[in-house]
């Protein structure tokens, strides 16, 4: 009786460890999966019938061990997919952030985030509506920093997510302008670029600057990291991509992207 308890506990611990999500693969590379929710499940001896765009139900455990998948209608997939482009824009656009005036009004933009995220929420929500949020009470423009964690860093010490993004503010701190980073979920004030990635890069090592997001999805092994700079109307890294592909460029936000990502993001 006592060891049938004991087993029974085993099994309700490991089920209450198991984590469920819905995603679109984005990768699959040395051992690992990527997906388009950031999230990373890494693979064991066991073979999945797996290949990049497909819409899948993972289940992982709390080691991000990839431990079964269900494939979701193709329906689905494409929906994941939709990205609100403008077609007519072929050349990049001029974006110009609002430069902040003084750290005091950084820590007041800080202070203003929306407290009420949901626990389980995926940073491309929470920083789209941080930086709109602003953007709608006082007309400051903000860019997004994306950090982009490459295969041979998450390997090595077993990261949970391949990518990051948070609103990136232009600061002007008594005359020397600042690039400073408002990621109220994962931070105590604002921070400048390299102390924000040093939450999530344990080496430490500075992250390359790119433009391109070939450049880190083709030859992930070079380094740590990457960073991308864009304008706070890049939500997710597909748009980016699409952006380099196509020639495309996004230059605005439609209020449903903005309201879609409050209720997947907030409580409140």
């Amino acid at each position: 009786m006592k060891k049938m308890l004991f087993f029974g506990m085993i099994l309700i611990s490991s089920l209450a460890q198991a984590e469920i999500f819905k995603s679109r693969v984005h990768s699959i590379e040395d051992g690992l999966i990527k997906f388009d929710n950031g999230r990373v499940a890494f693979l064991d001896l066991k073979s999945f019938d797996l290949s990049p765009d497909d819409y899948i139900k993972a289940e992982i455990n709390e080691q991000s061990t990839l431990l079964s998948i269900e494939k979701l209608p193709t329906q689905a997939r494409a929906n994941l997919k939709q990205l609100s482009l403008q077609p007519e824009e072929v050349t990049p656009p001029l974006f110009e952030p609002t430069i902040v005036q003084g750290m005091d009004e950084a820590w007041n933009i800080f202070n203003r985030s929306n407290p009420y995220y949901k626990r389980v929420s995926e940073c491309t929500d929470r920083a789209h509506v941080w930086a709109f949020d602003e953007f709608k009470k006082t007309g400051t423009k903000s860019k997004k920093a994306f950090v982009f964690l490459t295969a041979s860093y998450i390997n090595s010490v077993r990261f949970k997510w391949w990518f990051h993004v948070a609103p990136l503010y232009t600061v002007n701190d008594n005359g020397t302008i600042k690039e400073l980073v408002m990621d109220f979920r994962y931070s105590s004030g604002p921070q400048t670029v390299k102390e924000w990635t040093d939450q999530f890069v344990y080496t430490k090592r500075p992250c390359k600057v790119t433009t391109k997001f070939s450049e880190y999805d083709v030859n992930p092994q070079t380094e740590s990291c990457y960073l991308i700079y864009e304008s706070m109307h890049y939500k997710v890294p597909g748009e980016i991509h699409e952006q380099e592909l196509s020639g495309r460029y996004k230059t605005s936000t439609s209020e449903s992207e903005i309201k879609a990502a409050f209720r997947y993001g907030f409580q409140k």
